[in-house]
């Protein structure tokens, strides 16, 4: 991984950690690889705007998937 992808990695890792309480933290490096930085702003977008938990586990998870399979 180039030293700018290292650096984006763990800025979504850090941004990750502010939705701890809906995603689970042993999963955080993962997602910060999988995920772009919009889809990122998107979780924390619907955390603000009072998503449920669940809802926002599901959609992270199927972000995952998506990036995973593209």
């Amino acid at each position: 991984m180039s030293g700018a992808s290292s650096t984006s990695v763990e800025r979504r890792a850090e941004e990750l950690d502010a939705l701890d309480a809906i995603l689970p933290f042993a999963r955080r490096d993962q997602l910060a690889t999988l995920l772009t930085d919009q889809d990122v702003a998107t979780l924390k977008y619907l955390a603000k705007e009072g998503m449920g938990a669940n809802t926002l586990r599901a959609l992270a998870s199927d972000l995952g998937y998506l990036e995973a399979w593209c």
